[in-house]
């Protein structure tokens, strides 16, 4: 199994909705069967998915229950072949209760250990808390996304930060599969500044593929839905496979 954590040190810059959006495009275009973890107390990617049933146990219950596996908390969606384990709001009391623990942080990647799936993507709070250290602990690589303002460029330096640190102390062959700007106006001279900055600074990692800015991508996202069934013949459905296609030949999953 393949495990990327999405994180970004600002919010706004579609980490959820990327999240969302390439885990649909693997499960659906690629049949790979991807569990999806929100790590979020905000629960934008909970609230999206669909799943088949009520939820009753959650990440917290996964990481703080003894003996609990991801069979037993992960829930089937209403897309195929997608399994969830929610969040929660009450996630910041599992962040706690992890960091008194002495290797709480690496709770997760123990937990997830061995399940059956070929991608596990995981949603991130904007806040460097321990369950954000747990999922990049757990993780093989990870996916930073940005929008096309200079908010963005302050998370991407604090997320390669806190990315370069983690490398040096406890996680040494955690991979940066790819920065990706998933929100960009291209219009605007500020955004295309903000691009060539970037450019300049990450030019192996930065990737090709632009998501531009794009309201039916946010409609789909309202109504419970990846932009590929909301809007097929949208833009956004040729930038997001693309996008997909390109994130996998980084993870050498193609």
């Amino acid at each position: 199994m393949n495990v990327v954590t999405i994180c970004q040190r600002k919010g706004g810059n579609g980490k959820s909705t990327a999240v969302i959006n390439l885990a649909y495009a693997y499960a659906r275009l690629y049949g790979h069967k991807v569990l999806v973890i929100d790590a979020d107390d905000q629960r934008n990617t909970t609230s999206t998915i669909p799943t088949k049933r009520p939820v009753t146990k959650t990440l917290e219950s996964l990481l703080l229950e003894h003996g609990a596996a991801v069979e037993d908390v992960a829930e089937p969606t209403a897309w195929h072949n997608i399994d969830i384990v929610a969040g929660n709001p009450g996630l910041s009391s599992a962040a706690s209760a992890l960091d008194s623990l002495p290797d709480g942080h690496d709770t997760l990647r123990c937990k997830i250990r061995g399940s059956e799936y070929d991608l596990c993507l995981i949603d991130t709070s904007p806040s460097l808390n321990m369950l954000t250290i747990n999922a990049m602990c757990a993780s093989d690589g990870l996916i930073i996304p940005l929008s096309s303002n200079y908010f963005s460029l302050q998370g991407l330096a604090q997320t390669m930060d806190a990315y370069r640190k983690l490398r040096s102390d406890v996680r040494k062959n955690l991979q940066l599969f790819g920065i990706a700007f998933v929100i960009h106006d291209g219009r605007t001279r500020l955004a295309n500044e903000v691009h060539e900055k970037v450019q300049e600074q990450y030019p192996d990692v930065l990737c090709e593929t632009v998501i531009s800015r794009n309201i039916k991508i946010e409609e789909a996202q309202v109504c419970k839905q990846s932009i590929f069934t909301y809007a097929p013949k949208d833009r956004g459905v040729l930038q997001y496979r693309l996008l997909a296609e390109e994130l996998a030949i980084r993870m050498r999953m193609l």
